[in-house]
């Protein structure tokens, strides 16, 4: 039997196009909603129709960091608050859960959720039965990474020092009435400084690469920098100085995981070293929103899956709005006794009208 695994990551799916009240929602970065229901039927008939396939959903699925019209509380998010912000996502996208149950209802599908940054909630049980009940099937949950046959899947900000979660410390109970997230420094920036500014700059989080964009910003719209530069630092302070629920961030430590942090990174260093010491034959991320496919000497592979959500572009060789619905493709090779690693991208079927403003 032929056996396929498709590789998706950083969708960042969130409440809908529009709001209760007919208005357009900034904050939804996901507009592919039709065009993921077309590849999951193209991966579920015709010669896939026999074949075994899994589809491996790598991190960044949901983007309940940003759910600021529907989250009570900002960051403090507890099951009962993760459970209440994927209703409103299944609300606001039930033609792609639909077409995920109808795709994972044979007994030759199945469906594998790795966490990343933007979709903590994963880690709670109440999470996963919901999504197991809407969707139904086999389903599989990780947190960190998920391991085959030498072929190693993991989201990526586990390599980024202000998105990286403490694998010892998912929870924060003390003094508080229920278990919450113990988000990481960057997370938490994301809530409280740039889902504001993404309300008037939507596709302020999707300019590759950041730091071109920031020195663009200081001679060109430079009031705007200014300001949220203060608002970062003003966040900065409170994260460390400012008693709050969750707990407040040492210093030193903060001041270190932002001097390392960069931008726009590839990644591709830190899967050679896992190449390198763990021996796998291939290793798959995401987080980076930069597709990217990589084959080294030894036959060992990097591959990035990019993202299903609209980039800008500042380097002049891709100048511009980009969208390209990347994916890995990986197919079992009986002869060689590995996964052979492909990245594809989805064009979708052919339409000669296509619907982007109602």
């Amino acid at each position: 039997m032929r056996r396929v695994k498709l590789v998706v990551s950083d969708f960042h799916i969130g409440t809908g196009r529009y709001r209760p009240d007919g208005t357009r929602n900034p904050i939804e970065d996901f507009y592919f909603g039709e065009k993921f229901v077309e590849f999951l039927e193209y991966h579920r008939t015709g010669e896939f129709h026999d074949a075994e396939v899994e589809l491996i959903i790598n991190g960044d699925f949901f983007n309940l960091l940003q759910l600021s019209e529907v989250a009570p509380d900002g960051d403090l998010f507890t099951e009962r608050v993760c459970v209440d912000l994927l209703k409103h996502v299944f609300t606001g996208h039930e033609a792609v859960f639909d077409a995920l149950a109808h795709f994972n209802k044979d007994e030759r599908r199945s469906i594998t959720f790795v966490m990343g940054n933007h979709d903590p909630g994963l880690v709670f049980d109440g999470v996963q039965r919901l999504l197991r009940e809407r969707i139904g099937g086999r389903i599989a949950f990780y947190v960190d990474h998920y391991d085959f046959d030498e072929v190693h899947v993991e989201h990526g900000n586990q390599f980024d020092a202000l998105n990286a979660f403490d694998t010892k410390r998912l929870f924060l109970t003390r003094g508080l009435p229920e278990p919450v997230v113990n988000l990481p420094w960057g997370s938490q920036y994301l809530i409280h400084v740039m889902t504001r500014e993404k309300e008037r700059r939507p596709w302020i989080d999707k300019v590759t690469p950041h730091r071109r964009f920031l020195r663009w910003a200081v001679f060109n719209d430079t009031r705007w920098f200014l300001a949220v530069a203060w608002r970062s630092f003003l966040f900065l302070l409170r994260s460390v100085f400012v008693p709050r629920k969750i707990g407040r961030f040492k210093l030193t430590q903060l001041i270190r995981s932002i001097w390392r942090y960069h931008p726009s990174p590839t990644l591709e260093k830190e899967a050679r070293a896992q190449i390198e010491s763990r021996g796998y034959k291939t290793v798959v991320y995401g987080h980076t929103h930069v597709a990217m496919f990589r084959e080294y000497d030894d036959g060992s592979v990097y591959v990035n899956s990019g993202s299903w959500n609209h980039v800008t572009s500042l380097d002049l060789g891709s100048l511009g709005r980009l969208v390209r619905l990347t994916y890995a493709f990986l197919e079992w090779d009986d002869g060689a006794k590995r996964w052979v690693p492909h990245l594809r991208e989805w064009k979708g079927y052919h339409r000669v009208v296509e619907e982007l403003y109602r």
